[in-house]
């Protein structure tokens, strides 16, 4: 039988080990955590940073559109979810700067997801292992960035929480007729806002249908079916209305290419380059940095994490279920090439690595001594607290997002793995980008600057950006001011020591969400 986890038995420290703090000290850090978690997304939003491209090129989509134009396709190669696109056309009319009006959505998704997170964190963890979870969310650069920019990341981090907020609690009753309701409720209309929350709900819906069985036979199965199958009405909705305003061209599978895993693997790069992708979680989107490099921290953290699920698996099994299917049909739609697996586009998948992280920590504390937990605490904590520092306190003015080649927010682990093996591409053909710099007299790609086909370069500098051959990038007219950037044609080598391909492997079958 399953026990209730959000009340575990803390061991009693050994003779001359420091004792376990006490709840209300632990009650006090989980609420400085949460009000530092909305100071900081609010502070990101009040800056009303210049619009990144991929901002204006929503925006096309957005202003002077009616607000249920689902019959035309999508501009400049974008796609959002409907429900989200319905929002924002009517904030973008809004009497005030569309830098703060079309950002205003993502910021409430911010701010929400700090107010779900410390009973997130209580429904599936130790009680040691939820101020630093909440902690972790609070100070994860991605997230904060993510919550003041016109893109739906943020509705998919609340939809993923809220899901897993409301799967059913441990306990031998099965789901109460409120939480069926709830949860007919909020399936219907989550995947109107958020692509991969489908795959959170598919591991709550499981999860639902297993216990109402248990609990009340035949007749607990039928109704908890009946409410899955409510859920897949409305994403075959959503789905329809996604593939008819999505661009019908190649560009957002020539974009993704890279992020589609090479499983099964077929060969031991094709291996290495897959377990390096899923650790890349932790750093981009995760934002989980250590003071001793993304390598360290990647391995470090995957093995607290893996500490986490054993252990919440031994009090839960159930919410170790539900908290890993979701990676795992992330890793399956990846190897099927219907939704790519990186960054910014998987930010459902940051509430996951976040707990069980925060449960290994707790769990070698109660293992060894508490004061390991502390010691694991700071340093993870303390890491995120120095990029914090680093991007709002020293370079306030260099916030800005520069241009990437993968659209990433900041260089991670497979960044510094490939500079590490000095990947670089055997002709100047295979770059796909070339940046004028001062001291160069030509257009010539920067070599220091390419990792596997990845280069940065300012998006303010965009005029600066020429078409170089058949891999070059084209600037186009972004209809509100800003140029923007895309690419034409093949596309350059991806990640993963030369793993490639061109735009005619890719067949669309499923909207791709875009950069």
């Amino acid at each position: 039988m399953e026990t209730e986890p959000s009340e575990p038995v803390v061991p009693t420290a050994p003779p001359g080990a420091a004792a376990p703090p006490r709840r209300p000290v632990l009650e006090r850090i989980v609420r400085i955590g949460v009000l530092v978690g909305l100071a900081m997304r609010i502070w990101e939003y009040s800056d009303l940073r210049s619009l990144y491209i991929d901002e204006a090129a929503l925006l096309t989509n957005l202003v002077d559109v009616p607000v249920f134009d689902f019959g035309h396709i999508l501009k400049q190669d974008q796609l959002a979810p409907p429900g989200f696109l319905v929002v924002e056309r009517l904030l973008v009319r809004l009497p005030i700067p569309v830098e703060a009006s079309g950002r205003l959505f993502p910021l409430l998704c911010g701010l929400a997801s700090m107010l779900l997170i410390a009973p997130l964190a209580r429904r599936y963890l130790d009680r040691l292992a939820v101020p630093i979870a909440v902690w972790m969310l609070a100070l994860a650069d991605h997230l904060i960035y993510y919550s003041a920019e016109i893109k739906p990341y943020t509705c998919d981090l609340i939809g993923a929480m809220a899901t897993l907020l409301l799967a059913v609690p441990p306990g031998s009753a099965g789901p109460s007729r409120r939480r069926l309701a709830a949860l007919a409720a909020w399936g219907v209309v989550a995947p109107w806002f958020s692509f991969p929350v489908v795959f959170v709900l598919a591991g709550v819906g499981l999860h639902l249908i297993v216990r109402a069985w248990r609990a009340d036979g035949a007749r607990g199965a039928a109704r908890a079916v009946a409410v899955c199958g409510g859920w897949f009405i409305s994403f075959l909705g959503c789905f329809f209305v996604s593939r008819a305003i999505v661009s019908k061209g190649d560009f957002l599978w020539t974009w993704w290419n890279f992020s589609f895993l090479p499983i099964p693997p077929r060969s031991w790069v094709d291996a290495r380059f897959t377990i390096e992708t899923v650790a890349n979680v932790f750093i981009n989107p995760g934002s989980v940095l250590t003071p001793f490099g993304f390598i360290s921290t990647a391995i470090l953290a995957s093995a607290l994490a893996f500490a986490g699920a054993f252990s919440l698996g031994r009090r839960w099994r159930g919410g170790l279920f539900v908290l890993l299917t979701p990676l795992l049909l992330h890793l399956a739609a990846s190897a099927l090439r219907q939704y790519p697996f990186h960054g910014r586009l998987i930010l459902s998948l940051v509430p996951t690595y976040h707990l069980l992280l925060a449960e290994g920590m707790a769990a070698v504390g109660r293992a060894s001594r508490p004061w390991a937990t502390l010691v694991l605490a700071l340093a993870f904590v303390g890491g995120q607290a120095g990029d914090i520092f680093w991007n709002q306190m020293v370079m306030p003015r260099s916030r800005s997002r520069p241009f990437d080649t993968h659209g990433d927010l900041k260089n991670d682990l497979l960044d510094d793995l490939d500079f590490r093996r000095k990947i670089k591409p055997k002709t100047p053909e295979a770059v796909p980008l070339g940046l004028h710099e001062p001291g160069r007299s030509s257009f010539s790609p920067p070599w220091e600057k390419v990792a596997g086909g990845r280069m940065r370069g300012s998006s303010s500098d965009a005029d600066l950006l020429t078409a170089q051959g058949r891999t070059g990038f084209e600037v186009r007219g972004s209809g509100i001011g800003i140029p923007l950037i895309r690419p034409c044609g093949p596309p350059s080598t991806t990640r993963g020591e030369g793993r490639s391909a061109t735009a005619s492997t890719l067949v669309p079958s499923h909207p791709a969400t875009a950069g």
